[in-house]
């Protein structure tokens, strides 16, 4: 880069006209347009108008929270180590037949970049449909998910983790 700037040379200079700054903040010849005081102040006081009535729209729909209603009791996975467990409480079914899940999991061991874990539905021990994607943190990892599928049609839950590099998954760590 500093080899281009070298090659390209000095900049042009500035002709008489620019060099010199224009006298009385305006230019010999050129005429000053501006707003009447009193048009300003209201073009002001309208701008802010509009700016708080954006940040008071957007705190409104960003706060808003989503309260999760669960249908029945939690259901319980356990997992292959004593410390690996999840619950996964079902929410009330939108008019489109979605049925929103709250996956809770501890225990898990966090996976290396590129794999994920994931919740299938089941239906005698063959695993079914995906409920979704997640990866965990240490300690209490909180998801949400969806099962867009008739429910009572499966059986039961698994958890299974897909490892990168890996073209299938492996067996079930958390099943229900």
């Amino acid at each position: 880069m500093h080899a281009l700037l070298v090659a390209a040379g000095p900049p042009p200079e500035l002709t008489p006209e620019l060099a010199a700054p224009p006298v009385g903040g305006r230019r010999p010849g050129g005429q000053l347009v501006g707003l009447p005081r009193r048009r300003a102040a209201a073009v002001l006081l309208l701008a802010a108008g509009l700016a708080a009535a954006a940040f008071g729209g957007g705190y409104l729909v960003g706060n808003r929270h989503q309260s999760f209603a669960a249908e029945g009791k939690a259901i319980l996975m356990r997992g292959q180590a004593p410390a690996q467990f999840a619950s996964i409480q079902v929410g009330k079914a939108d008019s489109s037949g979605n049925w929103p899940l709250l996956l809770r999991v501890s225990g898990l061991k966090v996976l290396p970049k590129g794999g994920y874990y994931d919740l299938y539905l089941t239906e005698g021990g063959k695993i079914g449909p995906t409920c979704g994607t997640f990866r965990v943190h240490e300690g209490l990892t909180v998801v949400q998910l969806n099962a867009p599928y008739a429910l009572n049609r499966w059986d039961g839950w698994v958890v299974v983790a897909h490892l990168p590099g890996q073209a299938h998954e492996g067996a079930p760590i958390l099943t229900t």
